[in-house]
Parts: structure tokens; sequence; C-alpha cells
């Protein structure tokens, strides 16, 4: 057997295989694609990117607000429930006494 080349189907690299010892000899790593987009492509790109970005963030306000909005409310209705004439008695430790 001889030599012979094949391409990897996970990694899509050209490997060079030697069929009597069985062993991968060399390794091609695949081309790169280049970008091939337009300056204006770009530019509409990052403006819908930013455009994405301004809307997470605008939710992400809206989310923390309400959940202030929520621990407000939670808080004052702690605060109803509870009786300034029935505060509990101050504990006495055991370090106290002495």
């Amino acid at each position: 057997m001889a030599h012979f080349t094949v391409t990897c189907p996970h990694c899509k690299s050209l490997l060079e295989i030697d069929g009597e010892a069985q062993v991968v000899i060399a390794a091609k790593p695949p081309e790169e694609k280049k970008a091939t987009a337009s300056l204006e492509e770009r530019l509409k790109q990052l403006e819908e990117e930013k455009k994405r970005a301004a809307d997470k963030l605008a939710e992400a306000m809206r989310a923390e607000q309400a959940g202030s909005r929520v621990r407000e409310e939670k808080f004052r209705k702690l605060l109803e429930g509870v009786n300034p004439d029935e505060a509990p008695e101050k504990v006495i430790k055991d370090v106290d006494l002495d």
C-alpha cells in the first residue's frame, strides 16, 4: 500500500496516511473562509448589534425596577405586621452576668 490523502470528517483537515504503517504522516488544517462582507453590510450589522444590546439593557432595567418594587412591597407588608409594643425582651447571656 502507498500513501493516500483523506479528509477528516470531523475537522475537515487533509490527512496524509501511510497505508502500510497505518499512521498519519501529515495533517494540513482546513483553510479558513475569509469574510467578504462589504463595509456597508458590516456597518448595518454593527447597528443591529447596538440595537439588540440597547434592547437587552432596557429589558434588564425594567426587570430590576419591577423586582425592586416587589421587594419594597414585601418589606412594607412585613413592617405593617410588626407591632412596636411587642418588641422581644433583651436576652441575657451568660457573658453579661459577669
